[in-house]
């Protein structure tokens, strides 16, 4: 019985010039790339995945069901991810709520592009729920343990270790921009890096405190070489991974990755009186949901203050 309406179904979609019967994701996404024109660097690669999990399925055999069964698989692992940069990279940990949502966003976007091509009657991803994101404390350093981790990475053999680490704490740049900075992208006269190609496809202009510039300033190049490059290739990045660990290692600091770098500059500025926005328009968020995780330290910082001004006010300094 359901086999006969299925191919009922099937029947009455080509009787309407609905081509979603026959055509597959594979096909589509093609046609979608090719029509397709923001600015994600990771839109393609996202794009790959579906096609990997999904690509043989015809269009109509694409149900909420399918859909949900692939985020869950994704939301353990079972996939790769972009790396920030319009390239995929192995997945060495779950991925994120925020992640699966990207994921779920993509499919979402092929499909609603199914729709109006008439492919399709509907899309099947909106009757999947994204993802509630979490939110949590994120971990950034103390006082001791950055003057501990500083002090750390200027022992490390690898020298350019210390100006690596400062200026991802001071500007909170993700690694992949680091590791693709070039010295003409920084400009020693305005104190910023330009970074045309980053996470979210958008390029921006990242401030660059002159306690860190300064660093940079002593081993200043001319040209548009790598900043942090490969001693070997020198049209590669840098391998730091190891003498990153040797120095958090050293520094005796725990639970600690070199992305929570950037949660640490982020919780730096906000505790240090900047807003949200400004915040997130460093960080280059695209909007302040991100940013929201950092809420609770502004407010704690008003309390601080609110703290220091009554005891002023009321003698109990």
């Amino acid at each position: 019985i359901w086999a006969k309406r299925i191919e009922a179904d099937f029947e009455l979609m080509e009787a309407l010039g609905c081509k979603g019967s026959s055509l597959t994701l594979s096909q589509l996404a093609d046609e979608y790339l090719d029509d397709w024109s923001g600015k994600d660097a990771n839109q393609a690669p996202r794009v790959a995945f579906w096609v990997t999990v999904l690509g043989h399925y015809n269009l109509v055999d694409i149900t909420a069901t399918v859909v949900r069964e692939s985020l869950e698989a994704l939301g353990k692992g079972s996939c790769k991810r972009g790396d920030g940069l319009g390239r995929a990279k192995n997945l060495d940990r779950n991925p994120s709520p925020a992640t699966i949502n990207r994921y779920r966003a993509v499919l979402s976007s092929m499909l609603k592009y199914a729709v109006s091509q008439g492919y399709i009657t509907s899309n099947p991803v909106a009757k999947v729920p994204t993802k509630a994101l979490n939110n949590k404390i994120v971990r950034y350093l103390s006082d001791t343990e950055r003057q501990d981790l500083l002090a750390a990475c200027r022992q490390s053999s690898w020298k350019p270790l210390y100006r690596l680490v400062l200026l991802a704490m001071t500007t909170g740049m993700r690694k992949a921009e680091l590791m693709n900075l070039r010295w003409s992208d920084i400009d020693f006269t305005r104190s910023v890096a330009m970074l045309a190609t980053t996470k979210n496809g958008e390029p921006r202009h990242c401030p660059i405190p002159s306690i860190a510039l300064d660093e940079f300033k002593m081993v200043r190049q001319v040209g548009d070489g790598l900043v942090f490059p490969s001693k070997k290739i020198p049209t590669k990045p840098f391998e730091f991974r190891k003498h990153w660990a040797k120095a958090i290692n050293v520094a005796g600091i725990k639970g600690f990755r070199f992305h929570d770098l950037r949660h640490t500059a982020a919780s730096y500025m906000v505790m240090n009186g900047m807003s949200l926005y400004e915040t997130a328009t460093v960080l280059g968020h695209k909007d302040t949901q991100t940013t929201t995780r950092y809420a609770h330290l502004s407010t704690e910082h008003i309390a601080s203050l609110t703290e220091k001004a009554m005891s002023i006010v009321l003698g109990q300094s």
